[in-house]
């Protein structure tokens, strides 16, 4: 008898598993349909383009990857993905073991006694509130990978800014040395003509104020390259690896991403602003009427065919909470406004940042055209002291302070493509689009899409 209610209990159960009913919202997408909306969530052409061209990734970019935070970023992408299956696990049917022992309290003997059964659970229709959660679990799945895709960006930022400290650098070194050598190449004579009153020690001073410039210019962009090194050794890239090749012209073509206004912090706004309506879905359908397939099967273990069997539904419906989910839904929506007023000031950041850029570009121009023209200048009147010097027409002091000059101006011309390094840089960083300076872009979206 227990057998046969069971069986009819299964039955019952699983006729009421179809999903032919059509007054009730389907629970959850298939897991087909969840892959491709967040693959589709990706860009899709550099995904397709990736596929057919067998994308390699860069050697230095897979050294990255293995950061310790971008591989935490990667683990938190996965558990995202199981709490999507763990909110669609509740449209599953839910089977319990149970059983009960313990003395019959109608038998003075105080004889124990035994039962055991299942009972199953099953959710037909809850108002839409796990679809909502499911929903808002995908987007958070999307979310983690834009934030992953995010740190990449900045740590590949990190090491560019790094290699173009230390290429800065080698250039103010080699300026420095050739400095150094013309100031210690001079000095003997100059102390000499310092001694015999042939020069002032007012122009010997300004000489060593020259040497001094240039030593602090010399010694921070060395400091900076020290530790641009170990930012690079942190990464585990060695001499073998090639400094990245930055395209510090493609700034000046970006007006229409500009417009598309499709940056992975865009991005990542509009997902967070997606995920807290999805909640307040989820909310506002807990109002609604929980339906759910119930039954349970015991009996006696001593008497199996005396079993007792129930198989129904579940509905329950909330009447009252106190406003604590009005209150939640008022505290969402507020939610979503402050983050479409942070995604307008983000915009409304890149465009003012790109003006910037574009006036700091003018300047850089006028500025570097400028001192092309002090440099070519200071090296003829270099040459001109030089011929008078021969002549006795000029001093040493003149010549050595003119040349220290010279190099003092190519110091500051290396010093303006340095702060225009950083300018574009600086401005990239803004737009979180840091890969377009690398051409890593398609890399990076093939290693942060879903599988």
């Amino acid at each position: 008898m227990f057998i046969r209610v069971v069986l009819l209990f299964i039955f019952v159960f699983s006729t009421s598993c179809s999903p032919n009913i059509p007054f009730l919202p389907q629970q959850a997408k298939p897991k087909r349909e969840l892959k491709e909306e967040i693959v589709n969530s990706t860009d899709k052409t550099s995904s397709i383009e990736s596929k057919e061209k067998k994308l390699e990734i860069d050697p230095r970019l897979a050294k990255i990857l293995k950061s310790p935070s971008l591989i935490a970023n990667k683990q938190n992408i996965e558990a995202a993905k199981k709490t999507v299956l763990v909110v669609k696990s509740q449209t599953e049917p839910v089977i319990t073991a149970i059983s009960n022992i313990g003395p019959k309290l109608d038998n003075d003997d105080l004889e124990l006694d035994a039962t055991g059964g299942l009972s199953m659970t099953k959710l037909i229709s809850d108002g839409g509130v796990v679809n909502a959660m499911a929903s808002s679990a995908e987007l958070n799945v999307k979310a983690a990978e834009l934030i992953y895709a995010e740190n990449i960006n900045k740590e590949l930022i990190e090491i560019i800014k790094a290699e173009q400290a230390i290429v800065n650098f080698s250039k103010i070194e080699a300026i420095y040395k050739e400095q150094l050598a013309v100031y210690s190449e001079n000095l003997p004579l100059i102390q000499t003509a310092a001694k015999a009153n042939i020069i002032s020690k007012t122009d010997v001073l300004k000489l060593e104020q020259l040497k001094l410039k240039s030593e602090e210019s010399y010694l921070t962009a060395k400091t900076a390259a020290e530790a641009a090194q170990l930012i690079r050794k942190k990464y585990n890239l060695t001499d073998d690896d090639n400094f990245f090749k930055i395209d510090l012209g493609k700034w000046e073509i970006i007006e229409e991403k500009l417009i598309e206004n499709n940056f992975l912090n865009i991005q990542l706004i509009e997902t967070q602003i997606s995920i807290t309506k999805k909640d307040i879905e989820a909310l506002e359908a807990q109002y609604l009427a929980n339906v759910a397939f119930a039954g349970t099967a015991t009996a006696n273990v001593t008497d199996i065919d005396s079993s007792l069997g129930f198989v129904g539904l579940n509905i329950s419906l909330p009447v009252k909470d106190g406003g604590k989910k009005d209150f939640q839904i008022q505290e969402k929506k507020i939610q979503v406004e402050a983050l479409k007023q942070q995604k307008a000031d983000v915009s409304l950041l890149k465009q003012t940042s790109h003006k910037a850029l574009q006036n700091f570009q003018k300047i850089y121009k006028l500025r570097s055209k400028l001192l092309l023209n002090q440099i070519e200048n200071s090296k003829i009147i270099s040459e001109d002291i030089e011929l008078k010097l021969r002549a006795g027409a000029a001093s040493v002091i003149d010549l050595a302070t003119e040349k220290m000059n010279f190099y003092d101006l190519r110091s500051q011309g290396v010093a303006l493509e340095y702060q225009n390094i950083n300018e574009i840089i600086k401005f990239y960083q803004g737009l979180g689009y840091q890969c377009d300076l690398t051409e890593l872009c398609d890399q990076i979206n093939l290693v942060t899409i879903s599988k």
